[in-house]
């Protein structure tokens, strides 16, 4: 089965837009995939409910800067392994599991995603 995602006008190769979309549009959580200076170049549906929108920069779409403190793009571009961190936000009452993926072979894409843990979380989370 092969998806056709409109055409990026972000000069990503239509290749990698559509395993994005084949591995995260049915994912239940927000995924992007973005660029180092972290525009949004592709968004499954679970992001789009959420504000994303492609071309946008994730850090505007969303104005938690205590969220955002914590983002760790940068570290896993730099190291090329995936990165994680459990986050509790406060402007929104709810911890999430926090993940970027850097794309193997490239040195400036990666996969955010973060998925809503907020039910399962210990307590000691619920704290900046």
């Amino acid at each position: 089965m092969e998806i056709n995602p409109a055409p990026s006008p972000f000069d990503v190769n239509s290749d990698i837009l559509n395993a994005f979309h084949l591995m995260w549009d049915s994912f239940p959580a927000p995924a992007a995939l973005l660029r180092k200076d972290r525009t949004v170049l592709a968004c499954n549906p679970a992001a789009v409910a959420i504000g994303y929108r492609d071309g946008a920069r994730c850090f505007q779409t969303f104005g938690d800067k205590g969220v955002h403190k914590h983002c760790r793009a940068n570290e896993a571009l730099r190291e090329g392994v995936a990165q994680r961190s459990v986050v509790y936000s406060p402007a929104r009452q709810t911890v999430g599991d926090s993940y970027w993926v850097p794309l193997p072979g490239s040195k400036d894409l990666f996969v955010h995603t973060v998925i809503n843990i907020t039910q399962y979380a210990k307590p000691e989370l619920f704290q900046e």
